[in-house]
């Protein structure tokens, strides 16, 4: 994990684009697989949430073990959703599942001292998004700070999940890795960080340029949006080989139903 030069990041987002490119149904099916699963988690009051917190490291195995197909030529399909439940590493997904979900909850805990405890209190339906005391706090601010604070904690450990499935390491070990190997790539992680902001605007502003206010701006948008968010998910299967090297092809195969 020696540290890399900002140019890396680029590379980072064209590698993502390619992967993308050699599968993009089947990368496709798998994002949305567990997009559907996490918002029917979100209907469940507050428990939902906390399980699709629980359920990060196994989705990262999941969509990693697509990209890890598609770069070696083998079928992508939705079955690989179960990835993560048949490894052999299951529990100590389920423990840095665990991690994900307490990072979460200290980031809303954290986000008292921001608004003092509105948003908190309507995450536990204990005051509705419209009431007066949302208006008369900092409950935007207190929103955005915790978003912006397990995204930051969620990009650390984005790559505990396959450290964990691939390279059989326990959850201390894999956090220690994940965190030290983007730490020690911060100028890459920086260009490529703002080479997706950038491409997420200029994409923006030509959509506008060529639907203007009509009624198609809005689907045309949301269809190419998706499909660069996929494609940036792609870019950290790029990163994860860069920083800890690709993973040997016996141990991308998934492990069969009847043998879980």
């Amino acid at each position: 994990m020696n540290k890399l030069p900002a140019r890396e990041g680029w590379n980072w987002v064209k590698q993502g684009f390619a992967l993308f490119r050699k599968q993009p149904l089947g990368l496709g099916a798998l994002f949305f697989g567990y997009v559907l699963v996490a918002v029917a988690l979100g209907l469940v009051p507050l428990v939902g949430k906390l399980l699709s917190y629980l359920l990060v490291p196994i989705f990262t195995v999941a969509f990693m073990q697509g990209c890890a197909n598609a770069e070696q030529g083998k079928r992508v399909h939705p079955g690989l959703l179960l990835t993560g439940f048949r490894s052999p590493a299951f529990p100590t997904l389920i423990k840095l599942g665990l991690v994900y979900m307490a990072l979460a909850m200290l980031a809303i805990a954290a986000s008292t001292l921001v608004d003092g405890g509105v948003w908190l209190q309507v995450l536990l339906r204990q005051l509705e998004p419209d009431a007066p005391e949302t208006k008369n706090s900092a409950f935007g601010a207190a929103i955005l700070f915790t978003a912006f604070a397990q995204l930051i904690s969620f990009v650390l450990l984005a790559f505990t999940g396959p450290l964990v499935h691939w390279k059989r390491m326990g959850v201390g070990k894999a956090v220690f890795y994940s965190v030290v190997g983007i730490l020690g790539a911060t100028k890459a992680f920086m260009v490529f960080a703002l080479s997706w902001f950038g491409i997420s605007a200029i994409i923006g502003q030509v959509v506008f340029l060529i639907f203007g206010r009509t009624s198609m701006f809005q689907p045309v948008l949301i269809t190419v949006s998706l499909i660069y968010t996929i494609a940036a998910f792609c870019s950290f299967y790029a990163i994860y080989c860069r920083l800890f090297g690709a993973p040997e092809a016996e141990l991308t195969q998934p492990v069969p139903a009847n043998d879980a």
